[in-house]
Formats: structure tokens, C-alpha cells, sequence
């Protein structure tokens, strides 16, 4: 069993492949002066095939490990990055390996050819830097993982939202980047029509009510699909939506790199379904499908970082597809069906 400071297994493995194949190269550069001792060489091509089945279990125990903590705001194109280099590593060393296995077993490392393969083994070195560069930013810099900053970042959320209880501007604070946070207060039903751009059904009826001490916004109906859209063109993006669906019968729909009702990205929040996808020239593409809870309130969140896409339920994960990169688009929320949803919180933020 873990403690309960270590959210999971990758930071106790990651360490010991990045040590060996390094230490393997280094072997490898004492071996240009000292070529003729077999027990070296036979240490380092131990060390080499040891490291890259070390790289392997660190691979898959970081995309596991993504799983299990929170990634907020300039964090993603870093964990994306760091994913996407530690994959390529793998490959690099994987068949680099192969390459020394098989000559060190046809006895082929003489004359030029060995000197040769120190040349791939320093490359192979810079990719393993980089990529632990990328982990470590996640934790040093952005507080990946890091448990009080995490509480902290609770504390300030629960601030912003007893702040945003007194603020006199119903309206989405829409930022110079074009990211932007709505936090439901009351006259939020009017600043809807006049801060969104609403695409689609106009059968649909708002309010603002209060509930447990707080005020959200109830949005009734529609039957057709409705877009509410705002901000201003985005690429990278984290957003989120506090919401409660018992009282709705359809699909509720984060909205990212929107250009047209008939081309964004999206996740989809069907009953106790978690759909996320791209809507391509009209027709749905689904990447990817999970079950979620049908909890009273939920906040579901989205980020989207190159190729990379992730959908969570409170704080956790979900969803995490892969395909190409849409051109930056406008952020908002879509829904169809019947009943109500109701909002607390609806927010998009870029790095």
C-alpha cells in the first residue's frame, strides 16, 4: 500500500531506468579508452537492457499516474509534452537496445562501429534529460501531485466563490487572452443573452435561484440543440462547468475550438455517460466514452493540449483520447433536451 503523500507508484520507478541507462552511457564512454575489458562491456549491455524494460513500467505507470492528480491551467501542454517525449524515449532506447544486443551477440563491436554507437547513446541521454525536465516542471513549478497545493488551491476556490456571492457584475469575466470565468450570481439570467453569443433553439427559458447558499442559473429546456458561446479564440484550453443535471433529460456539452455549430470539439454529458468527440463539417466523431456517476451537482472539466484530451468528473479521470488538433475556436456550453440544468460555475482558461 502507498502512504497517503504519494498519490502513485511513478515517482518510486522513474528514478532507476533514467540512472542505469545513464550510467550505461557512461560505461560506454570509458570503454573508448578501456575497449578490451569484456566484463565492461557485458556490464553495460546488462545496464541498457535492465534501463529500457525500467523505461517501459515508468511509461505506463505515468500514464496511469495522470489519472490520480489534478492538472490545471498552464500545467497541460507540460504533461502532454512530457507524455509525448517519454514515449518517444522509449522507442529511441527500445530500439537502441535491439541495436546493442545484436551487436554485442555477432561480436560486432570493433574497429569504427563501436565508437559509432556512442553517438545514438548521447542522443538517447539528451531525450531522457528533456523528459525528466518535463516531469520535474510538473511538480516544481506547476505543483503536480503536491498535496498542499492542492489544499490551497481548494482554500482559494472556496474564496473566489464567497467573492463572487458580492460582486455586483452578473456577467462573464471575459479576459484579454480570451479566457473567461462565469461564477453565477444574481442577474445572471439577463447577462446570458447579452454576454453570449446563442446559436440554435430560442425556446428556452433562465433564472437565477438559490440553493444550499448559493445562487445558480436554471436553463429550461430546450428540445433543439442550443450553443452559448463567448471569448474570445483559443488552442490550448481548461474548462470546467459546475453543474447539476437530475432535472434534465438529454445532453449537456462542454464546447471548445468552436467555429461554427457544425465544427468544434466537445465533451458530452449523456445520463451516466461521459462522451468526448469532435463534430467535423456535421458529422460526430466520438473519440472515446466512460461512465460517470449521476451525482446531484458534479463539476466536469475538459482540457486540450495538442493532440492530447483529457475529460475528468470531479477531479477525476475519465477520458483521455488522442486525435488531430482543431484550429483555435471560441469556448461555451451546448445542451438539448428536457428539464433543467442548472450552472454554478462555467469557466475557460488558456496558458
Amino acid at each position: 500500500m502507498l502512504p497517503d503523500w504519494i498519490p502513485n507508484i511513478h515517482p518510486l520507478i522513474v528514478h532507476f531506468p533514467i540512472a542505469l541507462l545513464v550510467t550505461a552511457v557512461l560505461f560506454d564512454l570509458i570503454r573508448l579508452r578501456f575497449n578490451q575489458l569484456n566484463w565492461l562491456q557485458n556490464t553495460v549491455i546488462a545496464l541498457y537492457s535492465i534501463g529500457s524494460i525500467g523505461l517501459i513500467a515508468a511509461f505506463f505507470s505515468g500514464r496511469q499516474a495522470v489519472e490520480t492528480v489534478t492538472v490545471l491551467g498552464e500545467a497541460v501542454p507540460v504533461v502532454t509534452s512530457h507524455e509525448d517525449w517519454a514515449l518517444y524515449t522509449l522507442i529511441f532506447f527500445g530500439l537502441f537496445t535491439a541495436l546493442r544486443l545484436y551487436t554485442w551477440w555477432k561480436d560486432l563491436e570493433k574497429g569504427w562501429v563501436f565508437p559509432a554507437l556512442i553517438i545514438p547513446a548521447l542522443i538517447g541521454t539528451g531525450m531522457l534529460w528533456y523528459t525528466g525536465e518535463q516531469g520535474a516542471k510538473l511538480v516544481y513549478k506547476h505543483g503536480v501531485a503536491v498535496g498542499e497545493i492542492d489544499r490551497l488551491n481548494e482554500q482559494i476556490e472556496s474564496l473566489e466563490q464567497r467573492l463572487a456571492e458580492f460582486r455586483e457584475d452578473a456577467a462573464p469575466d471575459i479576459r484579454e487572452d480570451g479566457s473567461w470565468t462565469w461564477r453565477i450570481s444574481a442577474g445572471a439570467d439577463q447577462a446570458l443573452t447579452e454576454s453570449f453569443s446563442i446559436e440554435g433553439a430560442d425556446n428556452f427559458q433562465a433564472s437565477t435561484e438559490r440553493e444550499d447558499g448559493r445562487t445558480h442559473l436554471e436553463i429550461t429546456g430546450p428540445e433543439e440543440e442550443l450553443f452559448m458561446i463567448t471569448g474570445g479564440d483559443l488552442s490550448v484550453i481548461d474548462g470546467r462547468a459546475e453543474i447539476n443535471l437530475e432535472d434534465f433529460d438529454g445532453e449537456f456539452m462542454l464546447i471548445h475550438h468552436y467555429t461554427d455549430t457544425e465544427n468544434y470539439q466537445y465533451i458530452r454529458i449523456t445520463g451516466s455517460e461521459l462522451q468526448q468527440g469532435q463534430m467535423l463539417n456535421g458529422s460526430d466523431n466520438i473519440l472515446g466514452t466512460g461512465q460517470i456517476e449521476e451525482e446531484r451537482w458534479s463539476t466536469f472539466r475538459v482540457t486540450a493540449s495538442g493532440p492530447h484530451y483529457y475529460g475528468y468528473q470531479d477531479q477525476q479521470t475519465i477520458l483521455h483520447t488522442h486525435n488531430d488538433e482543431l484550429e483555435p475556436g471560441q469556448t461555451g456550453i451546448a445542451l438539448k433536451g428536457s428539464g433543467t440544468v442548472k450552472i454554478r460555475l462555467i469557466e475557460f482558461s488558456t496558458n
